[in-house]
């Protein structure tokens, strides 16, 4: 599937790469080589264009490498971002476009599926969000044994058999961050050789290493080939991925629908609408609510991930919230509002607060990836233990559940203005460093590389509370100019433009 035609606007602001570079202060002098770079003015139309220009080079065709989730997305917003400031539906005409390519390309339309062979209404992920599975079929052809690795680059693992004997036969496993022999493992679930455990023995933070028996019963005579046998990475579509993508999208349609000055708009934006809806029932059944009516998403259990059966971190969870939000915007319902209303007794239970500040951890306290779980608990196959990690939620996975909270003050859910006014002085108080830099964390640490320090913007939304942080952003932006390369620098400028 080729992108769609980009419209007039984009050709001519920022489909120039000539143009482009230099906007950047770097076309090229009477040499030819680059002339040193200048800064952009990070509230104009034409340094969003740049940004707009570098995301686009990249070509974006599907998410299976999280680039719609993690780039579309922030690029989408951007666009209204803009179009709110400058009231030029040009920027709407894109992000139209670009809607129609993203749902051009959801699984369904693609003809792809998920690791169950569903084909549906989201878009699929693998390579580092997923695990890889070598599959070790028996001498006769019949299913045997496969492993897995459940960490970044599974497609990078290999599994090799070697010097079979009967049911014993050595294993080799190989990946960039661990290299692992096995000798004299057997088929016999009984062994203390046994393949299953000998491979479950090694897996820790870093060797994701996991097995699965999939034989209907042990027969003596069972005995798998020498072979050896690349990774194979699995599909998964993620919440978190489907809410990104859609919040934009289920923005624009409460944008459109709401107002009768967009009525050659409003049938695509009606389309848009039931596609939002669509991907959104998609993952319904991946929500509950507990015994103390705090409301979560859960993973699949026994699905290709790391962290399959357990409970997602705020954030992912929060950008499937956002979504519920608009849409409780756009038509009030029960079922909404129940889990919204159970989204915000999850987070208020996360939440420590000295009446002035918010700080929040990136896991949920009363979660096990919090207090850590051990192998007999049973909880994940993928991840059969783990030792907890209690770290405070880092600047740029907070913008995300900023954007919750927002949508859920905007929908009338709950009124949040006190709330937003202590996440304003978390910036001011916090997450400024000095004059010009931020620390990566929501409770003033860790350094933040440039990279997490112009995700900052994304605090912008906080603006109409604290305008110091404009300014603030600005100067960060400033002290290390950012030549822009993906979807989150769009918004991060965005944002820059919609509150100059």
């Amino acid at each position: 599937m080729s992108l769609p035609t980009l419209s007039r606007r984009s050709l001519m602001v920022g489909g120039s790469s000539t143009l482009a570079l230099a906007l950047l202060g770097r076309a090229p002098n009477a040499l030819g080589a680059p002339a040193p770079a200048t800064m952009l003015d990070y509230t104009s139309p034409e340094a969003f264009a740049v940004a707009e220009q570098a995301y686009l080079d990249l070509g974006a065709q599907h998410n299976e490498a999280g680039l719609y989730a993690w780039g579309e997305s922030y690029y989408l917003l951007g666009l209204l971002l803009m179009y709110e400031r400058y009231e030029d539906e040009a920027y709407l005409d894109t992000f139209e476009e670009r809607a129609r390519h993203v749902l051009a390309s959801t699984d369904a339309a693609r003809g792809v599926t998920d690791y169950r062979g569903v084909s549906g209404p989201g878009w699929r992920a693998a390579g580092n969000y997923t695990a890889g599975h070598a599959e070790f079929a028996l001498s006769d052809g019949s299913p045997g044994i496969q492993i897995r690795w459940a960490g970044v680059r599974s497609a990078e693992a290999r599994a090799t058999v070697t010097n079979v004997s009967g049911e014993h036969f050595d294993l080799e496993l190989t990946h960039p961050s661990s290299a692992e022999t096995l000798t004299g493992v057997s088929l016999d679930p009984a062994s203390p050789d046994y393949v299953v455990d000998a491979v479950h023995a090694l897996f820790n933070g870093t060797r994701r290493w996991t097995a699965l028996d999939h034989r209907e019963s042990h027969d003596e005579g069972d005995q798998v080939a020498a072979s050896s046998i690349d990774f194979e990475p699995q599909f998964y579509v993620f919440s978190v991925h489907t809410g990104m993508v859609v919040r934009p999208l289920a923005r624009y349609v409460r944008t459109v629908l709401g107002s009768p000055r967009y009525a050659r708009r409003q049938a695509f934006a009606a389309r848009v609408r039931r596609a939002v809806q669509e991907a959104v029932d998609f993952h319904w059944d991946e929500f509950a609510i507990d015994e103390h009516g705090r409301g979560d998403f859960w993973w699949a259990r026994n699905a290709p991930i790391p962290w399959d059966g357990l409970m997602q971190p705020y954030n992912q969870g929060h950008a499937m919230g956002a979504v519920y939000a608009e849409l409780f915007h756009l038509t009030p319902t029960a079922p909404l509002r129940r889990r919204l209303e159970a989204m915000m007794r999850s987070f208020r239970a996360g939440v420590e607060s000295d009446g002035d500040t918010i700080i929040w951890p990136y896991w949920q306290p009363y979660g096990a990836k919090y207090s850590g779980y051990a192998v007999e608990e049973d909880l994940s196959t993928y991840t059969p233990w783990y030792s907890g990690i209690t770290v405070a939620e880092d600047i740029s996975h907070a913008a995300i559940t900023l954007e919750f909270l927002q949508s859920v003050h905007d929908a009338g859910i709950e009124d949040l203005s006190d709330m937003r006014q202590r996440l304003a002085r978390t910036f001011t108080q916090n997450v400024i460093r000095d004059e010009d830099s931020v620390w990566f964390r929501v409770d003033g640490t860790q350094d933040a590389a440039p990279a997490n320090a112009v995700q900052s913007a994304r605090w912008l939304m906080l603006h109409d509370v604290e305008p110091a942080i404009h300014d603030h952003v600005l100067r960060v932006y400033q002290a290390e100019p950012l030549e822009p390369s993906q979807g989150s620098h769009a918004l991060g400028i965005g944002y820059l433009n919609h509150t100059a």
